[in-house]
Order: C-alpha cells, then sequence, then structure tokens
C-alpha cells in the first residue's frame, strides 16, 4: 500500500503536463456567426487549419513582416489551407476576418502568455437528402402534375404506370 502511495506524485506529475498540452491544442466548428476569442503568445506560433484553401484575410494590427508596425504577425502562403500568428507586442489586440467557402469567419485576437498553439477548424456536416423529401417542383413540373390530375379519369384505366404517384 505504500508503494502505491508513493507513485501518486509520479503519475500527477506526468499527468499535468498531458492536460496542459490539451488545451494548447483546441478544435472548433466553422460558424460564421461566432465570434472566435484566439490568444497568442508573444514567444510562440499560433497556428489555425481550415478545412480547404482560404479565399481571403483582412485584419487591423496585422503585419506580414516584422518590419511593418502592426500588433500581430501573419504567416499565409496563398492557396493553402492554414495560417500562423504571432504576438508582437506585450498586451497586442485585433482581429482577422477569414473569407473560407463563401463565409466570413471573425477571429478576436488577444496577447496571453497562455496561448492556444494550434486551432484546428472543423466544417459542419451537411445533412444527405433524404429519400422522402419532396422532388424540386419547377413550373414545368409543376404544369405537367396539373395536367396529369385534369386527364387523371383517362389515364387512369388505359396507362396506369403514367399517372402513379398523383
Amino acid at each position: 500500500m505504500k508503494s502505491l502511495h508513493s507513485l501518486i506524485p509520479i503519475l500527477l506529475s506526468i499527468a499535468t503536463p498531458l492536460a496542459a498540452d490539451q488545451k494548447a491544442i483546441q478544435s472548433a466548428l466553422l460558424d460564421d456567426r461566432t465570434l472566435y476569442t484566439v490568444p497568442i503568445a508573444t514567444n510562440r506560433v499560433t497556428t489555425l487549419s481550415f478545412p480547404s484553401a482560404i479565399t481571403a484575410m483582412d485584419g487591423a494590427g496585422i503585419t506580414l513582416d516584422a518590419k511593418t508596425s502592426g500588433q500581430f504577425q501573419l504567416a499565409h502562403t496563398r492557396g493553402s489551407a492554414f495560417f500562423s500568428l504571432r504576438a508582437l507586442v506585450a498586451h497586442a489586440a485585433g482581429n482577422l476576418n477569414v473569407r473560407w467557402n463563401k463565409h466570413t469567419y471573425v477571429f478576436d485576437l488577444v496577447e496571453s502568455p497562455v496561448p492556444i498553439l494550434s486551432l484546428i477548424l472543423h466544417a459542419r456536416a451537411s445533412a444527405p437528402p433524404t429519400e422522402d423529401s419532396a422532388p424540386d417542383l419547377t413550373p414545368t413540373r409543376l404544369l405537367s402534375l396539373l395536367d396529369k390530375a385534369r386527364m387523371f379519369p383517362l389515364l387512369k384505366p388505359q396507362h396506369p404506370e403514367a399517372v402513379e404517384g398523383v
């Protein structure tokens, strides 16, 4: 029993860094009506990953190189599905709007000593069409159904397959 009690502090010291790392790597569902707050450090890089290539980005307080003034440095290759950020000054704050899949996603960037190192963004799964869903109603389809309904008494005895489902 004594040996079990001596192992508990060792096991806790191993588990603590693992828990901290899980907070540094996060994932979220993409929602264009959500403001994502992303803590970013001055001495570490934070990477945001999208499901596919990003269309466009625009931000306040963002610079592409350390020579131009800004509060955050952005690294992104055109056509890639991810970008990386680093805070350049303490207490930095800014925002970044990312255009992806015909939607705009808003990120509130704040300098923090406890950053998210990787934010993996997932698209919402679209619901597959159900078999019970109604067919598309176009003007042509609607006229065709009206014609079949009007001619129903004549078509039913002679061509029952033509009026099936009317």
